[in-house]
């Protein structure tokens, strides 16, 4: 079974040390190129990649925004290009769609520079050549969002490997496990602070799926023959040490309380991202980390351990291993 080479696409900011890391990890597991969108287009990265012979560094300049008019999509979310990254997000994934048919890549797949792609029991080659033989043009990866066990984090990806299973894959509480659950603020009600809908790649031979948002391809034409895999997952490494809170939430600045003047982000991730706004605007770094401790960092081992003991958290170290080896 021959496997087609597969690309990925990230727009970023702010990557600081887990750069480095994200295109390591990925290119070691197999992925063919690395498409990189530099929102900050001073951004040390992209010196560093700009004549790496397997990433595309591309800068937010405007030849890029130039770009960006010319898509389908910018008809729609245009009006957002300077307020929603999100955006941003969906105009980069469409150009890298056809950057990587350039360069013969079969799958793109969109993912974010804190997230790492994992498939725990085959490699990227065997995982993507099994997708290929698929009657589906687009694959959906499910989520995992990471839970920091200290403040100071200088790259997750070689720190961090404690995880919040899924609410679908996770064991159904029973009574401790819920009075547990009720006494840890870092684990709301739907047990990630951040999206909890996937990820996605996209087959690029199918011509007539485009980005829907930051999480999905869809065939506005036609029917989307989409997949879920059972064997590939995301690792989302969200605010995974306190500068990194600090740094994502001074460049997001005061951002609505609706995506896209549409999405109530309340109720559709809970409060977390609004109240950490918020402590942020204050410019109060104490009261943001006292925050952070009590909202998203878990310091206490002895309640990680129970918490992996009922099935709500669990560890997965291969990706930390694995660039620790490779340092």
């Amino acid at each position: 079974m021959n496997a087609p080479k597969v690309a990925i696409v990230t727009t970023l900011r702010d990557a600081g040390a887990m750069l480095d890391s994200f295109v390591a990890y990925h290119l070691h597991h197999g992925f063919a190129h690395i498409f990189l969108f530099f929102d900050d287009p001073l951004d040390p990265g992209l010196e560093r990649y700009a004549r790496h012979p397997m990433v595309t560094a591309i800068p937010h300049d405007s030849r890029l925004r130039d770009l960006w008019t010319g898509l389908p999509e910018f008809r729609t979310g245009g009006e957002f290009i300077d307020r929603e990254v999100m955006a941003r997000q969906v105009f980069n994934a469409a150009l890298a769609m056809d950057m990587a048919r350039l360069r013969q890549c079969g799958w793109l797949l969109h993912i974010d520079a804190d997230e790492l792609f994992f498939t725990p029991r085959q490699s990227v080659a065997e995982h993507f050549a099994q997708m290929d033989a698929q009657a589906a043009d687009t694959i959906s990866y499910q989520n995992f969002e990471s839970v920091p066990e200290k403040a100071e984090i200088a790259d997750p990806f070689r720190e961090a490997d404690l995880f919040k299973i899924p609410l679908e894959l996770a064991a159904q509480p029973d009574d401790a496990c819920r009075a547990l659950l009720a006494a840890t603020p870092q684990l709301p009600a739907k047990r990630f602070h951040f999206y909890r809908n996937g990820k996605s790649a996209v087959r690029l031979s199918a011509t007539d799926l485009r980005p829907n948002g930051v999480h999905k391809f869809i065939n506005w034409n036609g029917n989307t023959r989409e997949a879920r895999s059972r064997g590939g997952f995301v690792l989302h490494y969200a605010c995974c040490g306190f500068e990194a809170f600090w740094q994502k939430y001074r460049t997001l600045g005061p951002f609505a309380d609706r995506w896209l003047d549409f999405f109530d982000i309340r109720a559709t991730i809970g409060p977390l991202h609004l109240d950490a706004r918020d402590i942020v605007a204050t410019g109060d770094r104490e009261a943001a980390l006292a925050f952070y401790r009590q909202r998203i960092a878990m310091e206490d081992s002895e309640k990680v351990g129970q918490l992996i003991q009922h099935g709500i958290l669990t560890r997965i170290p291969q990706p930390r291993d694995l660039l620790n080896r490779l340092a």
